[in-house]
């Protein structure tokens, strides 16, 4: 089997606060609320594999707000470094 190293090496990014433009403090706290999301992601998943009538978007909305909300980060702190 044959590892991509440079699948290896995105793991790490010394510098990744300064190209995204942000403070510890300020991308603690968008991780941890995007985790947290990704974590009722999980919970209401379970939930609806067991009892399919129950929270049958919510997973899908949870997520769709984890990839819109890093977007629009994203894209602000693009436009910044422009």
């Amino acid at each position: 089997m044959e590892v991509d190293q440079n699948f290896l090496n995105m793991d790490f990014d010394f510098k990744h606060l300064k190209k995204i433009n942000s403070s510890w403090l300020k991308h603690f706290l968008y991780a941890s609320y995007f985790n947290l999301l990704a974590i009722l992601i999980f919970i209401t998943g379970v939930i609806h594999s067991i009892f399919p009538w129950i929270f049958v978007f919510t997973p899908y909305k949870l997520a769709k707000k984890i990839v819109d909300g890093t977007e629009k980060q994203f894209s602000t702190n693009t436009k910044k470094r422009n």
